[in-house]
């Protein structure tokens, strides 16, 4: 009974929030929860059918909705915000001309501004820009590609979670997940480079636990070339390695090095603009940890069912509950590396960001957070949960 109450409330959780005055959304919402809950409780034998299903809504329904977003992709319109300062500089670099240069005029072209960055970490990195440029169809290919790697996350969930669960318990991880990225598909934050790393490095998650150990090496590569931050699970993973499991190095020590290089780079280009080696050292802290912590919980959940008592905050205990008893059950490889993969951003963010501004940084480890919560169901079950 403790299982199902369990399973249940999951299902509870990942109801679209109807507040949002949508009917399409209110009806996706329903959609959502009648196929996870017909599939944990009835059709057990058509979890992948499900799956299939749910995909196609999602990409189905963020297209219909996005109209918003699609037009502000594709014209010129005034900007006085962070996702308007990438779109600019993508636009001049599909043009042919300088990343940095690019940037610089972008955030010049802000209302009411005539500033830049003072500091290396208001620089974003050049790779995401130049992946955008590569895809044909100019700036609506953004939007395609951030379809593409939504559905694949969407996939990659229910994988990780159909190697530790029966593949009904596993849906309920893409179903979860399923509202934080249907955020994102109608909203302009989709440009925020975090989204793109995020993503990748989710992929990279379940390469590196099915020992796909190549394809692991390239995306945890592109993952700290799009955003540096994802150097701290990265970089404690090659500690892990060294300790235990020496063959596995390689795997985070040439992403690392090929940040290394593309950093030192980025630091002589920034140079040109703005004391950037000076400014290398100047941590964003804050004194009120646990309050940004909360503020990165609160990013998107208004998505959620009952937003108001924090829903992201309660899956993330379950899945720090679910990761680490993987390691009680002999799971012991996978439990560490999810719970490096995992744990390490909300305890750095006790001490570094910046309050109200940064609180988007959720989207670095709360989807993932998100995907990982079904596994408590292992600890809850009397009797061994076989997959």
């Amino acid at each position: 009974m403790p299982l199902k109450i369990a399973i249940l409330t999951l299902l509870l959780l990942g109801i679209l929030n109807p507040v949002l005055g949508n009917r399409v959304d209110e009806a996706v919402g329903i959609l959502v929860f009648v196929t996870g809950a017909l599939v944990t409780f009835l059709l057990k034998s058509f979890a992948k059918i499900a799956l299939i299903f749910l995909i196609l809504v999602y990409l189905a329904n963020s297209w219909f909705i996005s109209g918003d977003l699609r037009f502000f992709l594709t014209h010129d319109i005034p900007y006085n915000n962070d996702p308007g300062v990438l779109l600019a500089t993508y636009k001049s670099v599909e043009n042919g001309r300088d990343y940095y240069e690019s940037y610089k005029q972008a955030q010049l072209g802000r209302f009411s501004q005539s500033i830049i960055p003072g500091d290396i970490w208001g620089w974003r990195l050049p790779t995401i820009f130049y992946i955008w440029k590569i895809m044909p169809g100019g700036t609506l290919s953004i939007y395609v590609l951030y379809l593409i790697l939504a559905a694949t996350v969407l996939y990659v969930a229910f994988l990780i979670n159909r190697m530790f669960l029966p593949e009904n318990l596993a849906l309920l991880s893409p179903y979860l997940i399923f509202p934080y990225l249907h955020f994102a598909a109608r909203d302009q934050m989709l440009l925020e480079t975090e989204w793109w790393a995020t993503f990748l490095f989710i992929i990279s998650i379940y390469l590196l636990n099915k020992k796909k150990l190549f394809l692991t090496t390239v995306f945890l590569s592109l993952t700290l070339m799009v955003r540096e931050l994802f150097i701290l699970p990265v970089g404690l993973m090659l500690v892990f390695s060294i300790l235990k499991n020496k063959r596995l190095a390689p795997v985070f020590l040439i992403p690392l090095c090929g940040f290394l290089i593309l950093f030192v780079y980025h630091i002589w280009r920034v140079s040109r603009y703005i004391d950037a080696t000076g400014t290398l050292f100047t941590a964003r802290l804050i004194s009120n940890g646990v309050f940004f912590v909360q503020q990165t919980f609160a990013f998107a959940s208004w998505e959620y069912l009952l937003y108001q008592i924090r829903p992201l905050a309660l899956l993330a205990i379950l899945a720090i509950v679910g990761t680490l008893n993987l390691i009680r059950t002999k799971k012991y490889f996978e439990g560490i590396i999810l719970s490096l993969a995992l744990l390490p951003f909300p305890i750095s963010f006790l001490r570094f960001g910046t309050v109200p501004y940064n609180d988007y940084w959720g989207i670095v480890y709360v989807p993932l957070a998100i995907i990982l919560s079904p596994l408590f169901l292992r600890a809850l079950s009397k009797k061994p949960i076989q997959n």
